[in-house]
């Protein structure tokens, strides 16, 4: 549901256009570390240039699959990137983009901005061995490509006309093995479950390094983006349609055949400062890998959070709610 003032005279509440405003300022600003990023030559001695070496110098048998392991890490981690400005971006223009926004749709996208920003770091992380980073590398091809022919095969599956389904799964399934021969070729193991079914970690021998291939963002979120407590498990309940979480947008009429709603302004705040922190932390860790300064960046979107938090302590002060100008009727 999107909600809009009813008539000219009326505006978005302020906390919300300033969010709205943080918003845009951070999509601009990720958006031009990229760019500036992809402008420069990384500085010696910088993680990505470690990564580089190490792999050139890997055993002949292994080195052509290893290299091309850190190839996909790089390339994933920069698709991340775009896919979290992709959403930072669309979060915007859903709190007051065209003068309306949305109920709860702005919290769906702080979480995917943050499952983002929390990936992006696990596979840049400046502290981890070259070994450990092709592992992770390789865990998330794993994991994404079984899901995928697990859609496959399920989506295509059912009723699906076979001349059609059959082509799409087999070339899953090519793309699967495609994936775990690359892997093995790297010197990787490939663990599987109890079962003997889906692949559960991939180890690197003699090292100690196994990263399972399930990603679990939720513990992540507590170590990278301590700012924000407990978020991931609140944006959760918007994404998965919790009724303790939707309530709170309920204005009247649980009872009755009509409801009225208007948004959780502390919450549009919390989605807007989490996703900010969010992005922050997707330029800090690319920043590190390729050996630049991200201090410039971070410190602006710093700034930003930080004016939202005097702006969140002066609507909680006020109690300044502003229900009327947005109240709608859903039967």
């Amino acid at each position: 549901m999107t909600l809009r003032p009813p008539s000219a005279d009326y505006q978005l509440p302020r906390l919300v256009r300033k969010c709205h405003l943080a918003l845009e300022q951070q999509g601009t600003a990720l958006s031009a570390a990229l760019q500036e990023f992809a402008l420069i030559s990384p500085a010696d001695g910088c993680p990505w240039e470690a990564d580089v070496v190490t792999a050139s110098r890997a055993d002949e048998h292994v080195r052509a699959a290893q290299q091309r392991l850190l190839e996909w890490c790089q390339h994933q981690a920069r698709l991340i990137y775009v896919n979290g400005h992709d959403h930072l971006t669309s979060m915007g223009r859903l709190l007051g983009g065209d003068g309306a926004m949305s109920l709860y749709a702005h919290v769906t996208l702080s979480r995917s901005v943050c499952e983002a920003a929390v990936r992006h770091a696990w596979l840049l992380d400046p502290s981890i061995s070259y070994g450990e980073r092709i592992t992770r590398s390789a865990a998330m091809l794993s994991y994404n490509i079984g899901n995928r022919l697990k859609g496959a095969r399920q989506g295509l599956g059912r009723g699906a006309d076979s001349r059609i389904a059959q082509p799409i799964i087999a070339k899953c399934a090519a793309e699967f093995d495609d994936i775990h021969e690359l892997i093995q070729h790297a010197g990787l193991d490939v663990v599987y479950d109890r079962n003997g079914h889906d692949v559960a970690s991939v180890k690197l021998p003699g090292t100690g390094v196994k990263v399972p291939v399930k990603f679990e963002t939720g513990p992540l979120m507590e170590e990278l983006l301590p700012e924000s407590p407990g978020w991931y498990l609140q944006s959760s309940g918007i994404s998965h349609s919790a009724t303790w979480l939707l309530d709170g947008a309920v204005l009247e009429g649980r009872g009755g055949p009509e409801l009225s709603f208007t948004p959780d302004l502390m919450e549009v705040a919390a989605a807007t400062q989490t996703a900010i922190s969010a992005s922050g932390l997707i330029i800090e860790r690319h920043a590190a890998y390729y050996g630049f300064d991200p201090e410039p960046h971070v410190r602006k979107s710093r700034h930003r959070r930080g004016m939202l938090d005097a702006l969140t302590r002066e609507h909680r002060v006020k109690q300044a709610t502003d229900p009327l100008p947005l109240m709608q009727a859903m039967p």
